[in-house]
């Protein structure tokens, strides 16, 4: 997918663009941000710009050139099947390995197959075992001719200071309601399910795709009437950590959806250009869970929930963060 073709990331594609234009591309760059807004197709967008047999030029409003999405070359990488284009992934327990370094190591040594330049993805480059980490910090300080590095991160802090200070950072943000409905058009979801889906994904595209239209708000409304209940009681916020943290996936995907919620929590406490109104059946959930609560106490709620997703990318036990994010939020909403 070429970089026009991306929803809702403007600022980071329009600053790779414009590098890419002049020649100022970096060697190694650090996509940063929220779970599934766009970082690897962006990075795979980038591999299809600099490796384009028939770049497009210039349009009217564009910021510079893009790659023509239809070429052997921009058609291979997107199918993954570009010998000079690479994913490293966690493959063993999880993690990248000392052993997936060494054989990208190697291979970056080598001068490209048939492209210009060889792009090594790293997603998620936070799984990468210190070793790993280390071996490809070697990599970084000695790169070999035209080679370009893209880490694809949801916890950059989690990353080496050695690696960080090598890689460019560039951020990425949570998508708006908007793009995720056109996002979610274009796979074929009709107008009103590509609503629904887009106001409960909590900004992730991934999560927003993979919604069931006909249990949505029902599985959402269970999980959010089960947490801010258990709020009540410390028997019962336990019992609730335990059941959140049976599964670590489906944790990371609770905490998408709470944190969805506690926005619309915020946005029922202020009123600007920058935050929408709320349908009537979200202001009606926000006002029978978190009832008077103030924007200090809902903003110290979202400061648990991001915690507590931030201590899962640092492979934290899911039970310590559900529990420690639960009594977080009763402390802060002054529940007894």
């Amino acid at each position: 997918m070429p970089f026009r073709q991306i929803c809702g990331q403007d600022r980071p594609i329009n600053l790779l663009r414009r590098a890419w234009a002049g020649g100022r591309l970096a060697q190694a760059y650090c996509f940063t941000g929220p779970p599934s807004v766009g970082k690897r197709t962006t990075a795979v967008a980038l591999a299809q710009a600099v490796n384009c047999l028939s770049p497009v030029p210039r349009e009217a409003g564009s910021q510079a050139p893009d790659a023509c999405g239809t070429c052997r070359a921009c058609t291979r990488i997107a199918a993954g099947q570009h010998p000079d284009v690479a994913l490293v992934a966690p493959e063993e327990k999880t993690v990248i390995t000392i052993d997936q370094i060494r054989a990208l190591a190697t291979r970056a040594s080598l001068r490209a197959y048939e492209g210009s330049v060889k792009v090594w993805i790293l997603d998620p480059a936070h799984e990468m075992q210190e070793p790993a980490a280390n071996a490809l910090l070697k990599t970084l300080e000695e790169p070999a001719g035209e080679t370009l590095f893209v880490l694809v991160t949801t916890a950059f802090s989690a990353l080496l200071p050695t690696i960080r200070s090598r890689c460019q950072e560039v951020r990425f943000t949570a998508l708006g309601e908007e793009h995720l409905r056109t996002i979610l058009q274009r796979h074929g979801r009709s107008v009103e399910e590509a609503a629904a889906a887009a106001a409960e994904a909590g900004g992730s595209a991934e999560r927003a795709l993979a919604m069931d239209p006909g249990g949505l708000s029902a599985a959402r409304a269970r999980l959010l009437e089960e947490v801010w209940g258990s709020l009540g009681s410390l028997t019962a916020l336990l019992d609730q950590a335990e059941r959140l943290a049976k599964d670590r996936a489906a944790l990371e995907s609770a905490l998408d959806v709470l944190l969805a919620f506690t926005r619309d929590a915020a946005v029922s406490r202020v009123a600007s250009a920058e935050a929408p109104p709320l349908s009537a059946e979200r202001r009606a959930a926000v006002e029978r869970m978190v009832g008077d609560a103030t924007l200090a106490a809902i903003l110290e709620v979202h400061a648990a929930q991001r915690e507590a997703q931030q201590a899962l990318a640092w492979r934290a036990q899911p039970r310590f963060a559900a529990e420690r994010m639960l009594l977080k939020m009763r402390e802060a909403i002054g529940r007894e």
